[in-house]
């Protein structure tokens, strides 16, 4: 009797756990499917539902010259900081991961510090290097700057992948007379390859999104798509920053997409492995 009590109670708990899930789904998404659909509105109220559905604030949006420079700057600044951050960051948890010298708990700290760092802080620092080498208001600036933000990410995910993966097949390779840079291109980066997607993906949004650096050393001639956003949503209210939202969520969901499928792919493999 005590036992069929139990059970109850257990199932019970199962299914307020599950009814308290789905209600916190709901308040999570919810807000973003109200901005989907008044994308689609016809008028420049934002009415919820639409009296007459249409295109017509993306008809905007392509029309807008400021809409389109910032949209495009925003992709240029997030790719290049995706190549830089794969750059340095895959040598540099490559070296964290495989390394043991003094010192290099210390070291992963500080190439991994601006993750901790509060944004703001960071950015005022970059404010006061970048003003005296005259980088603000430039993108160069900006891509520094995002590649400083999204460095750590890739560090930290490409990291943890080598630490997972078999040393042995590496040394393996180095053994049959490979150089440690054959090694490390043909042996120890296929091993990681979903990993490398997956920081990839992460470092994209981490500069795309960004929008505290972008308003202390943007200016002009450097106004990214979440600073035009931000300038929208003080300065007028515009319909169109509807439309620019669903833009941003479908692709924030494709880059989620491609690390999910990098995750996916790793489980693989490592089942195979195993």
């Amino acid at each position: 009797m005590f036992s069929v009590g139990r059970n109850i109670g257990i199932e019970c708990g199962r299914l307020g756990l599950w009814v308290f899930s789905c209600l916190v789904i709901i308040f999570l998404i919810a807000p973003i499917l109200v901005v989907i659909v008044v994308s689609f509105n016809d008028t420049t109220l934002f009415e919820l539902p639409p009296t007459r559905w249409s295109l017509r604030w993306y008809g905007t949006l392509l029309d807008s010259r400021e809409w389109r420079e910032a949209f495009w700057l925003s992709l240029w600044v997030a790719a290049a900081v995706t190549v830089l951050a794969l750059m340095l960051g895959v040598p540099a948890g490559y070296a964290l991961a495989r390394s043991q010298f003094s010192g290099r708990r210390l070291l992963e700290f500080v190439l991994v510090s601006p993750m901790i760092v509060p944004v703001i802080v960071l950015a005022l620092a970059l404010y006061a290097l970048f003003a005296r080498l005259g980088l603000i208001g430039r993108p160069a600036g900006l891509l520094l700057a995002h590649t400083v933000l999204a460095m750590p990410v890739v560090i930290v995910i490409v990291g943890a992948a080598f630490r997972r993966a078999d040393a042995g097949i590496e040394l393996a390779a180095r053994a049959c007379g490979a150089s440690f840079l054959r090694a490390f291109w043909s042996v120890s980066l296929p091993s990681v390859r979903p990993a490398l997607i997956s920081a990839g993906a992460f470092a994209f949004l981490t500069s795309f999104d960004e929008v505290v650096l972008a308003l202390f050393l943007g200016g002009p001639g450097a106004a990214t798509l979440p600073k035009r956003i931000w300038e929208a949503v003080k300065f007028e209210l515009d319909p169109s920053l509807t439309a620019i939202s669903t833009l941003l969520v479908g692709l924030t969901l494709i880059a989620l997409l491609l690390a999910e499928l990098g995750r996916v792919k790793a489980s693989r493999q490592s089942h195979k492995e195993n």
